[in-house]
């Protein structure tokens, strides 16, 4: 991330495009992933982009802060 100020939100958004781009690069890469090493690897990532989505939520409620 080239800008420190860049606005919480706005970052974890950018996080969770990043996340997206990665599982679809797997996936263009590996179309039939399931049953292969790749399909823990999209799991572990899909978790990550839930779990950031959450995160959202709780800076959103201003539950989190920066």
């Amino acid at each position: 991330m080239e800008n420190q100020e860049l606005p919480l939100m706005q970052a974890i958004e950018e996080v969770d495009n990043r996340i997206l781009d990665i599982i679809e690069l797997y996936r263009a890469i590996w179309p039939k992933f399931n049953n292969t090493p790749v399909n823990p690897v999209i799991s572990n990532l899909y978790n990550a982009y839930k779990a950031n989505g959450k995160l959202a939520d709780h800076v959103d409620k201003g539950w989190v802060k920066r």
